[in-house]
């Protein structure tokens, strides 16, 4: 495969014209700038506001307006929104956050047509939260859209956590961690909205994930949640970290010793903890994964963590 440069385009940032000039010639490709589509998506260089998203909630009117001419009976129109309409969010919300307002508008806009067959407004006969629940729950099976971006979100975290090989990871480990784990990343106004948000949907992760240390773990000790889910700078104070005398930037190898814990016995604060981790086993080599152990962590899993929940019907 090689690259149609007739179709590509290469976007600069506070660089001065001599070198947009030796690049874009070096490269071969037309000097552009945001925002640009790519796939469909609108690329920017801010937060997507509810006027860039726009064109989803076209193409989803232009979608059932196709479909209206066609004798669609209630449980075609339900196949419809699952198969189709679904699917054309899920692509957005797989790659980009979007604003509460594009949200909503999706969600009237489906919700019309699952109860009238159409765009126009007609009251509904369940509320759309109700029909966006598992059909055990009283459901009709589908997915809030805003429940889906979340989990995608948090699918990235995972992605980031376990080295996925893509040029997203690598960019956001070179650029963004600069050789630290995410969990020690502070949440700083200088990131992007995007950033902002996997940081906030930190501990959510952590709560679905199992650790598993090996005998040489790079794993970092105090901000990784390794132990019951929750990284140990949160339960201990700083006087007590102080007086363990490891660094904050200590990995979990500093307390293993011939593939034994091997806590410091000086720290009364620290029995509790190195009781339990008698029961935590240490291998041959550090791993992670979902919350079931030896398995990956799934969209499913954090979709089913942030959702709404209701009662079982028979």
């Amino acid at each position: 495969m090689s690259l149609n440069l007739s179709k590509c385009l290469v976007v600069f940032g506070n660089t001065p014209n001599s070198s947009i000039e030796q690049i874009s010639s070096s490269l071969r490709m037309q000097v552009g700038a945001l925002p640009v589509r790519y796939l469909g998506i609108p690329l920017v260089s801010r937060r997507l506001s509810a006027m860039d998203c726009k064109c989803l909630t076209i193409k989803l009117v232009d979608k059932i307006q196709a479909w209206t001419s066609k004798c669609l009976s209630y449980t075609g129109r339900l196949q419809l929104i699952q198969a189709t309409l679904s699917g054309i969010q899920s692509f957005w919300i797989s790659n980009s956050v979007l604003p509460k307002a594009t949200f909503l508008e999706c969600e009237k806009i489906m919700r019309a047509f699952l109860w009238s067959g159409s765009t126009d407004k007609r009251r509904a006969k369940v509320s759309w939260a109700k029909v966006c629940s598992p059909k055990d729950e009283g459901g009709l099976g589908l997915r809030r859209a805003v429940d889906c971006n979340r989990a995608a979100m948090m699918r990235l975290v995972w992605d980031i956590l376990t080295d996925r090989p893509s040029l997203w990871v690598r960019w956001c480990k070179a650029e963004i961690l600069k050789g630290y784990s995410i969990w020690r990343l502070e949440r700083k106004q200088s990131l992007s909205v995007t950033w902002k948000i996997l940081l906030n949907l930190r501990a959510q992760v952590s709560a679905k994930l199992v650790y598993s240390v090996g005998r040489s773990s790079s794993w970092s000790l105090w901000y990784d949640p390794w132990f019951q889910n929750c990284p140990l700078i949160s339960r201990l104070c700083g006087r007590v970290i102080y007086d363990l005398g490891l660094p904050r930037d200590a990995t979990l190898s500093a307390v293993i010793l011939d593939s034994a814990w091997n806590w410091p016995a000086h720290v009364r604060q620290l029995r509790e903890i190195s009781i339990a981790c008698l029961d935590f086993p240490i291998g041959h080599h550090d791993s992670i994964s979902g919350q079931v152990k030896g398995w990956p962590f799934s969209f499913k899993s954090a979709w089913e963590s942030i959702r709404a929940t209701h009662t079982s019907v028979p």
